[in-house]
């Protein structure tokens, strides 16, 4: 298991406030900015409920829809399939429409939620790894 350096999740977090800061006073972030955010807050919300039905119960549409692509744009191949796996545990029929749909779909039967917490440590034992990830794309890409 890879762990992440200080000096690297200095970085992806200075990035991460940057985007926080920008939403909140209606700032402009790059495209870079929002792909090193959207991958951190997959981790953050997973983490913080060791499963990903943290992060599909909390993040929007949107940020859903974004995050495979982000993954995919910082080279984490093997993390898009981890979350598209968990995606198709969460949403069998597709990812909602709106915030207001999925909200009606995040009350998971007992095989999802076992489903999602049992893919769920193959993530956490790439945090390090995917901290390091983010770090060089945003160093890369001058984010």
């Amino acid at each position: 298991m890879e762990q992440s350096t200080l000096e690297n999740e200095a970085s992806v977090r200075k990035v991460c406030d940057l985007v926080t800061a920008a939403k909140e006073s209606g700032g402009a972030v790059t495209t870079d900015q929002q792909i090193i955010y959207d991958v951190d807050y997959l981790l953050t919300e997973a983490n913080s409920g060791a499963s990903f039905e943290q992060y599909f119960r909390w993040a929007s549409v949107e940020e859903i829809r974004r995050v495979k692509k982000a993954l995919l744009a910082v080279d984490l191949g093997d993390i898009a399939q981890l979350y598209e796996q968990a995606l198709q545990v969460a949403f069998p029929k597709g990812i909602p429409s709106t915030d207001a749909e999925k909200s009606g779909l995040t009350e998971w039967s007992e095989e999802q939620d076992q489903a999602l917490r049992e893919l769920f440590p193959a993530l956490e034992d790439q945090n390090g790894r995917i901290t390091n990830v983010l770090a060089a794309y945003a160093k890369r890409v001058g984010a």
